[in-house]
């Protein structure tokens, strides 16, 4: 029956987010929310760049939904419930990322209210707690992280992977895919452990990308904006710190969210230290990203989205076997 429930919120969050995509097109055109073409951008042409709208708002609007017809509450026990936390923050989230798309804030503008909600996110109980992993022949370490350590570390893993996203959003269909990729193996996770919740969150999150994705492969109909990679890497990195945990030790398994979120991650480590030894701005655009090297080396726009894919898909599997054996 679970899995009846997951196709069918797959496929209905996918149609809706595909066919409200000329609604959005049409408002990026009519308020001129417009990406235009420069040397570092793959697109050649003039092209809406509010296309994470559709994701933001079928998502919001069929998980509101099953809220409602579920009764579940904001309060449990007397905390606000952590579903409820990331949907607030992931709508603040959105809000910073079409800020952007529309005016062109600045990068520490952006910085200081993506770490303000964060922080505050952090403060009502949507963090790291404590921390574990396994080192071999020696077994498992968990590590309760002191309060001020907690929230500080958590802030930088929800900015820091939603910024990571935002880089890699750089190609037709690249950003998309990887969430998606990524949607899909937390979803199947939640199969495996029978989380109810979790299950929603991601699949009803997986369709609503996929109806983007299919709009968004070259050439592209509209592009997600800061708008859709805000809210897709705060929704990302928000809820692996609820959906993710593990119970055994009430603690996240660090090594498993590097493994995950391995793509984006490498790919800003090494843009920012080429930055830096180049003595220029980590925030100051350029064609340092992987896929602006691939592109160099001369690979197609189809062999650079299936390497990406493929390492994605792989380091997912990998992840969710090693969350499953330890």
């Amino acid at each position: 029956m679970v899995w009846h429930i997951t196709v069918i919120n797959v496929f209905l969050s996918c149609v809706l987010s595909y066919l409200i995509a000329p609604i959005i097109k049409n408002l990026g055109i009519k308020y001129n929310i417009i990406d235009l073409p420069n040397l570092r951008k793959i697109h050649i042409l003039p092209i809406v760049r509010i296309g994470g709208l559709s994701i933001f708002f079928i998502f919001f609007f069929l998980l509101f939904v099953y809220i409602k017809s579920l009764g579940i509450n904001i309060l449990s026990n007397g905390v606000i419930n952590p579903l409820f936390i990331i949907l607030i923050g992931s709508f603040f989230y959105f809000l910073i990322g079409l800020h952007d798309d529309i005016f062109k804030s600045s990068p520490f503008l952006r910085l200081i209210l993506q770490f303000s909600v964060a922080l505050a996110v952090s403060n009502y109980g949507v963090n790291f707690g404590s921390i574990n992993f396994s080192i071999p022949y020696y077994g498992e370490i968990n590590i309760i992280l002191p309060a001020y350590i907690d929230h500080i570390l958590t802030s930088f893993w929800i900015v820091g992977i939603t910024n990571a996203i935002n880089w890699i959003d750089g190609m037709d269909g690249l950003a998309a895919g990887y969430t998606s990729i990524l949607s899909l193996g937390l979803c199947t996770l939640m199969l495996i452990q029978g989380n109810f919740i979790g299950i929603l969150f991601f699949s009803l999150l997986l369709g609503s990308i996929l109806g983007f994705l299919i709009r968004n492969f070259k050439p592209a109909y509209y592009i997600m904006g800061d708008c859709g990679s805000n809210f897709l890497g705060f929704c990302l990195s928000a809820s692996s710190l609820v959906f993710l945990r593990d119970l055994k030790f009430d603690s996240i398994n660090f090594f498993f969210l590097i493994l995950i979120f391995s793509l984006p991650i490498i790919d800003m480590l090494i843009v920012i230290t080429r930055r830096i030894l180049r003595g220029k701005s980590i925030f100051r655009p350029d064609r340092s990203h992987f896929h602006h090297k691939l592109m160099d080396w001369n690979f197609d726009y189809k062999e650079i989205i299936f390497i990406n894919y493929f390492y994605s898909t792989i380091t997912i599997c990998a992840g969710i076997f090693y969350q499953n054996q330890f």
